[in-house]
């Protein structure tokens, strides 16, 4: 097996610092609804009923650790004036389906139960919830809108799926301005090696990936100051 290179960071500018104040800071706490975050439910069973359900295995035992790991981290960073919001990924079932509706026609409507946050991660009343049709958190209608109103210029990633819509999104963020920053275990992915390679690509070069721990000793520094450097 050929050994992965990361050859671009070599000419490029090393990812810039965030400036972290609780104002301009968002912890976006992406697709953890039942559907792709309850091994009981939604995704798991269309895998079992597929017979491939084992293919999940590693997967869902990254999640469980997740949930726990994003549950703490956002009770941390309320502690320090940060707030937090989800995305749903829903499907919409449009007259015309596009090539990537159509491939997935499994994803629930909005009032599913499969479309709601799991329990341990429920939002609070008045967080942010917003409801979006593509793999980036960007393809929400009313996400941009609402970040530039609240003048975000930093944005704390974390849910699922890493390889997709995680990586999505960090990617689409950066192109739009803001400065990403995914919290690797608070992250899963389809594979082990999967959920490595992607944070490993992201780290070079793209955007900063962080332990929920190590993110919380260094944002901690607002406890005394105005603003935390990341």
């Amino acid at each position: 097996m050929a050994r992965i290179r990361r050859p671009f960071p070599l000419v490029t500018r090393s990812v810039p610092r965030m400036s972290v104040r609780p104002g301009n800071t968002v912890l976006l706490i992406q697709d953890m609804q039942r559907f792709l975050a309850d091994a009981q439910a939604g995704m798991a069973d269309v895998a079992r009923h597929r017979g491939v359900s084992t293919e999940f295995d590693e997967y869902y035992q990254q999640v469980a650790a997740a949930i726990g790991n994003i549950a703490d981290l956002r009770d941390h960073l309320a502690g320090l004036g940060i707030t937090s919001c989800h995305t749903r990924w829903v499907g919409e079932r449009p007259a015309l389906m596009t090539s990537l509706q159509r491939a997935l026609d499994i994803l629930p409507r909005a009032d599913d139960a499969a479309a709601q946050i799991v329990a341990p991660l429920a939002p609070a009343d008045g967080t942010d919830v917003f409801l979006k049709g593509g793999l980036s958190a960007f393809s929400s209608s009313t996400l941009s809108a609402a970040l530039a109103e609240r003048r975000i210029e930093n944005i704390i990633v974390c849910g699922v799926i890493a390889e997709f819509g995680i990586q999505a999104t960090a990617l689409q963020a950066m192109d739009l301005g803001y400065r990403p920053l995914i919290v690797g275990d608070c992250c899963a992915a389809m594979t082990h090696a999967a959920r490595e390679a992607t944070l490993d690509g992201l780290s070079f070069g793209v955007a900063k990936v962080r332990p929920w721990r190590e993110l919380c000793y260094n944002l901690d520094a607002l406890k005394h100051d105005d603003v935390a450097v990341l």
